[in-house]
């Protein structure tokens, strides 16, 4: 790009034309540039003369100077033949090259002599530059540099943000002609159309335009970034989690349908909405206990029916909105120990033989938080009967004492009920018998049974033989 310039016409018998130019003015609003123009007389000497006319000179394809034939002056070295200026509009990018050239007839009426030349002008300034622009999240006030080298030749200087690079959805506003940085101090609406446009994810990608008004022209500059979500976790608190005991039975027994009971009481676990921040949706709810997790995708109950804990647990939910982002709150469910009765039970002859009889049941049983009890009943029969006599009601771990014939088994039934449940144990009487039994009048030895001969050792009723307890020594 040249802001002068020159050339040389054609010679006749050492006599030649220069043409000369350079910038006068630039018009930065009207995109235009001014040059000042000569034509001189060169070659020779500055004493001796040719008679010379006919002179034509064209700038920018305009004729801007042109005489006749018979218009004729003496032509020294040095004598300007013709001077002025000339306006040349530029590109509408500011460029522009423009071309002249000279014509004359020396020492005769044609036109002898001629020559030309081209140049691009120093470009004029049609918009300013994004610089540079930064990433930047939905809380912050991003600032973009730029030049305008314009300066307040421009119409108008504005800038906005874009989402999609077609539409200022963050509006355009003035910035400083003379400036060379500008901070969007963005409206909470302004914000909001850009979390609006990334709900389902925490960022996405934004354009930074500068918009050059000037001479009817309008230009851009532009540069993308991303924009992030920050702080949008859902809001979502333990306030938002609630259970109980679904089972009318165990509450019934409790009183308190926060306390469940092991085994038998069925949680129902209930939801309230969470609320998604900065323009996001909820999309799920997975709450977790005991190792399972269930989910649904709206506030609502889920039922986990019966849970075996003995103990305390911590219900978790975790809330996930459309961006992904979670929060998480926890409970903890209050549980309460149980188990069915259980007994030792005791059931014994009198010396292992005769018809007084005890029996004694030291049962055990879950508390319940003090709300459970326990009844326990007998029954009997003889082990030839068919079915069970009327049952009894003793206490725990208390010995009863009753008779019941040695000459017969007994079957027993001892039940122990609580509130919850039952537990059945089934228990036999023998027959009363010694282990080992001395008939002085017999002289005879039984052993688990009476013995029935005379001076006999019978085992189970059997009789030893002599020889029989010889091989067994």
């Amino acid at each position: 790009m040249a802001s002068s310039g020159s050339f040389n016409t054609s010679s006749y018998s050492g006599r030649y034309l220069t043409f000369n130019w350079s910038i006068a003015s630039q018009d930065i609003g009207n995109n235009r540039t001014v040059i000042n123009w000569s034509v001189v007389g060169a070659g020779g000497s500055t004493t001796s003369w040719y008679k010379a006319g006919n002179f034509k000179v064209v700038i920018n394809g305009s004729t801007i100077y042109e005489t006749g034939q018979n218009d004729r002056i003496s032509l020294y070295n040095g004598t300007t033949v013709a001077s002025g200026q000339a306006t040349i509009g530029h590109n509408s990018d500011g460029t522009k090259s423009f071309s002249a050239s000279v014509e004359a007839g020396i020492y005769t009426y044609a036109r002898n002599v001629s020559g030309s030349g081209s140049w691009a002008l120093t470009n004029i300034p049609r918009q300013a530059n994004l610089t540079s622009a930064p990433d930047f999240n939905d809380e912050q006030n991003p600032t973009i540099n730029y030049s305008n080298p314009a300066g307040n030749s421009a119409n108008n200087l504005d800038a906005c943000i874009s989402l999609t690079g077609s539409k200022d959805d963050v509006g355009y506003r003035a910035i400083s002609k003379t400036g060379s940085s500008y901070t969007f101090n963005l409206t909470e609406a302004e914000r909001n159309v850009l979390r609006n446009a990334c709900t389902t994810s925490n960022s996405r990608s934004v354009t930074f335009f500068v918009r050059t008004i000037i001479g009817g022209n309008t230009f851009y500059s532009t540069i993308t970034k991303t924009l992030s979500i920050v702080n949008g976790n859902p809001t979502f608190s333990s306030s938002n989690i609630s259970y109980k005991d679904n089972n009318s039975t165990t509450t019934a027994v409790t009183g308190n349908n926060q306390q469940l009971v092991q085994n038998l009481s069925k949680l129902l676990v209930t939801i309230t909405s969470a609320t998604a921040k900065k323009g996001a949706s909820i999309s799920k709810y997975e709450a977790t206990i005991n190792g399972v997790t269930k989910t649904i995708t709206s506030a609502g109950n889920i039922d986990y029916g019966v849970i075996n804990s003995s103990e305390n647990l911590t219900l978790s939910v975790k809330v996930t909105d459309s961006r992904g982002n979670t929060t998480t709150a926890t409970k903890t469910v209050t549980f309460l120990a149980w188990s069915l009765p259980s007994a030792v039970v005791s059931l014994k002859r009198k010396n292992n033989y005769e018809n007084e009889t005890y029996l004694t049941v030291n049962a055990s049983y879950s508390s319940v938080n003090s709300k459970n009890s326990i009844t326990i009943t007998y029954a009997f029969k003889k082990s030839t009967d068919s079915s069970y006599g009327s049952a009894t009601t003793i206490s725990n771990n208390t010995k009863v004492t009753m008779s019941k014939d040695k000459n017969y088994a007994w079957n027993y039934q001892i039940i122990i009920k609580d509130k919850f449940g039952t537990t059945t144990y089934n228990v036999t009487l023998a027959k009363g018998q010694f282990i080992l039994f001395v008939d002085t009048k017999k002289l005879s030895v039984g052993i688990n049974c009476f013995p029935t001969n005379n001076e006999s050792l019978e085992i189970n009723g059997c009789q030893v033989l002599e020889y029989d307890v010889i091989s067994t020594w």
